[in-house]
């Protein structure tokens, strides 16, 4: 055995020693250090600095913007937040310059219908830009150990633990912190926001202090999770304001032999790139506030694989999602007082993972099936009809609220609902009357371009022309050049394997679904003789 892979397999005892007596899966605390490593993210400098350098005049460069932010804030930190508030401002500015017209015209209904930051859509735009593409085998190692983590808490902004943990629960705001049924198993915390919803960002001092005053229920939370489960951080420094920031409140709340004793279950890795740094410090003492000390496992390595191999090796009976699934199904049951159903839901499709023999009865709330309805739900459900998705709940508590922050299909459950429609959406159906309606500025000087290389004006067309990535260029064709069946054989393949692959689909597909629901179930709702007095 070679001195590394000794040393990988002292991680891998390390970890699974530790798990072992706390008899539980972890849960994992994720930094920007992750998403750096797998994605190739910026860190926080790396972000704004990046702002700085794509849009240019009048912003100013990112040294300035720190000097500015240290002679209001004269202390040791680097002020990020003040930073990112002075260079939102410098933003504003930007957009009346005409390098950045078309971007702005195509998000003028998030900032004037929204109110939300061009500063914050600007960041949102270029996170979602990126996928894992980086330590690949190490990466499929985390995807390998996903069924056995009981939850996450991450204050990373981009996509990376939603593509890991498709199906968990998650929760980006405070707000649905406070008004949903959280059970602490098969669910993600973005507690700084997420990319795809970028009202949700905790970026500026502003937003920092709004979460301050707000922070209660959330921190009781995280106080809850790490006296009940270990806990490995990944992605951070030992130095990380907001991890000894977090470890210090527990030291505080729980007193010095509990917190110690907490302690004891967590294990902190760091990536160490030189092999000499690398160590497994069982006994790492963390300074918390009012000078106390507590120890936990510290894991200085370059090589992620045996942590999550140690993971995944846990014995699990039961996914997290399927916990955090039964929990919520067993709390909606028992507060609402008023279910008599016995209702089997179609989320539940991985059942075939508990023991053969088992008996199980499932007590369920038909009101919500016991989790969020999600976009993703909604795409696939229009496109695949797989998941029994009640109408009346998808458009009467779900609709509205989602097409604030995201286009969705729609019409699919329009065109079999018979109640009265929110504004949002109402504001939507007025707005998607055709299908020149779903198209982008750069969408339409794209077909001009393109459109006479077609060898025919139909799917078949782009297909001969693009070949595999024909579903990306739908919006070549006018409305009456699609036929719905050949439009339904084209993108269902894709979808398919992109929903087998991590469980999310990318723009285009988005796009094509979106025009296949208005020209399969739109256009017939639309000249419904009852539509205008309908709302």
């Amino acid at each position: 055995m070679t001195e590394r892979n000794e040393f990988g397999q002292g991680v891998f005892d390390a970890v699974r020693s530790l798990l072992d007596r706390a008899n539980r899966t972890p849960f994992l605390f994720i930094g920007s250090g992750i998403s750096r490593r797998y994605m190739g993210t910026e860190d926080w400098e790396g972000l704004l600095a990046w702002v700085c350098e794509q849009v240019g005049p009048p912003m100013k460069p990112l040294y300035v913007y720190r000097e500015m932010a240290r002679n209001e804030l004269p202390d040791s930190r680097v002020p990020y937040p003040l930073m990112a508030r002075l260079m939102s401002a410098d933003f504003l500015q930007a957009l009346g310059d005409p390098s950045m017209a078309e971007w702005a015209e195509r998000h003028r209904e998030d900032f004037e219908q929204r109110g939300i930051s061009p500063f914050k859509v600007f960041l949102c735009d270029h996170l979602r830009r990126f996928s894992p593409c980086m330590l690949m085998d190490e990466f499929a190692a985390l995807q390998g150990a996903s069924n056995h983590v009981a939850g996450v808490i991450t204050t990373n902004y981009d996509d990376l633990v939603d593509r890991l943990f498709p199906s968990y629960q998650r929760y980006a705001r405070q707000e649905d912190l406070l008004f949903s049924q959280i059970t602490g198993v098969g669910e993600i915390f973005k507690i700084h926001g997420s990319a795809d919803d970028p009202d949700s960002l905790i970026i500026t001092d502003r937003d920092y202090r709004k979460f301050e005053e707000r922070k209660a229920y959330l921190t009781a939370k995280i106080m809850t999770i790490f006296g009940e489960y270990p806990i490995i951080f990944l992605g951070y420094s030992l130095n990380d304001p907001d991890v000894l920031g977090i470890i210090s409140a527990i030291a505080d709340c729980a007193g010095e032999t509990r917190a110690k004793e907490l302690a004891s279950r967590f294990v902190f890795v760091e990536y160490a790139r030189d092999p000499a740094e690398r160590r497994i410090d069982p006994r790492h003492g963390v300074v918390v506030a009012g000078g106390g000390q507590i120890e936990m496992t510290a894991i200085h390595t370059a090589d992620f694989k045996p942590i999550y191999d140690a993971i995944a090796s846990t014995r699990q009976l039961y996914t997290p999602r399927l916990l955090g699934q039964l929990g919520r199904q067993v709390y909606s049951l028992i507060y609402s007082g008023t279910s008599t159903e016995t209702v089997v839901s179609k989320d539940l499709e991985h059942m075939d993972q508990l023991p053969p023999d088992a008996k199980i009865v499932i007590g369920l709330d038909a009101r919500n099936f016991g989790r969020r309805i999600t976009g993703d739900d909604i795409y696939r459900d229009v496109l695949f009809h797989d998941q029994s998705l009640d109408v009346n709940l998808v458009v009467g508590a779900y609709l509205d609220d989602m097409l604030r922050s995201q286009d969705v299909p729609m019409f699919h459950y329009l065109s079999r609902y018979d109640g009265p429609l929110g504004e949002r959406t109402r504001e939507k159906l007025a707005e998607k009357t055709s299908l020149e309606d779903y198209l982008s500025q750069t969408e339409r000087k794209a077909r001009t371009r393109l459109r006479p290389r077609l060898p025919s004006t139909d799917v078949k067309g782009l297909v001969a022309k693009f070949g595999k990535d024909a579903y990306k260029h739908v919006t070549l064709l006018r409305q009456e050049e699609i036929s719905v069946p050949e439009l339904e054989a084209l993108i269902r393949p894709v979808a398919k394997r992109m929903f087998e692959k991590d469980g999310r689909l990318d723009p285009p597909i988005r796009k094509d679904i979106r025009m296949l629901d208005f020209l399969r179930d739109g256009v017939p709702y639309r000249s419904r003789p009852d539509l205008k007095t309908k709302n």
